[in-house]
């Protein structure tokens, strides 16, 4: 409901204005009440929307290409890599890296190699978690996200990925499933539930579809709450026989599809670093 300002308060306003200047004049009193309702409102809409997080998982060279497609749709993701592969066959070369990194995505860790971390010694999986990231900031990348290879770990892992100074890390699931997890929550909570541990949806062994990716989305709309859809990718490829590769052709239009959602102000999307925020942490020497 607009606030109705009588005419005499905004005479007596006027006049007390030009007396003293500092005090600004009614009209000024009344756009300024405006501007910051329209903020409050805006404010309140985006805490009814559900917030979609998209990570890609691996370093694999498609990235690059995907990353340009988020970007001339106004979207920013999280890309998490091994920087012992950079470079390699295959894999994002650390100019393709600095090339994703200068169009506002966030570039995470994911260890050095790749490895099943909860089957490592804990000196192995220190190694692989701290030098990895170490590696990353000194190539100038912001590091603060991590991500579980292969959604493994146990809990000397998770306390290892804080203790590097990682300020989220990562998992592979934990969010609703239409067909083996009807009972989880269909979003993550903001700030997550557990940081060591962030909740993603989980889309193996399902079609990796456009329609099958907005249903997510559409889920947590349907249920009006403030949350994280996070979602895993990893290879953008046409490989049917690939379960975790999705085809260029759905990919892109989820993501058209996502850029139009959120356009109408239905969702929001982030990097998934930006959720908790903070500063950009040294790795610890002793570590």
């Amino acid at each position: 409901m607009k606030r109705l300002v009588p005419l005499c308060l905004v005479a007596a306003a006027s006049v007390a204005g030009l007396q003293n200047p500092a005090a600004g004049t009614a009209g000024e009193s009344v756009s300024a009440h405006a501007a910051s309702a329209q903020t409050a409102q805006r404010e309140a809409r985006a805490a009814r929307v559900p917030t979609v997080i998209l990570t890609f998982d691996d370093g694999t060279a498609d990235h690059l290409a995907a990353a340009r497609t988020l970007r001339k749709r106004g979207l920013k993701g999280t890309f998490y890599v091994n920087s012992g592969r950079l470079g390699t066959s295959g894999h994002l070369s650390v100019a393709a890296l600095r090339a994703i990194a200068r169009e506002g995505h966030e570039i995470g860790g994911h260890t050095l190699t790749h490895p099943y971390l909860s089957e490592e010694f804990e000196a192995v999986q220190q190694r692989e978690i701290c030098d990895d990231r170490r590696a990353l900031l000194k190539l100038g990348f912001a590091v603060r996200s991590f991500a579980y290879p292969f959604g493994d770990y146990s809990d000397a892992t998770k306390l290892l990925a804080m203790r590097c100074g990682y300020t989220t890390a990562r998992g592979i699931n934990g969010l609703h499933r239409p067909d083996s997890c009807r009972s989880c929550p269909v979003t993550e909570k903001i700030p997550p539930a557990d940081l060591a541990d962030v909740r993603a949806t989980s889309q193996t062994g399902l079609p990796r579809t456009a329609r099958t990716l907005r249903e997510f989305v559409t889920r947590a709309q349907r249920q009006g709450g403030r949350g994280l859809v996070v979602f895993v990718f990893h290879e953008i490829k046409d490989n049917p026989r690939d379960r975790y590769a999705t085809s260029p052709k759905e990919f892109n239009a989820f993501i058209d599809w996502v850029a139009k959602e959120r356009k109408a102000k239905k969702i929001d999307v982030k990097r998934l670093g930006d959720i908790v925020g903070g500063r950009v942490w040294p790795v610890p020497e002793d570590m």
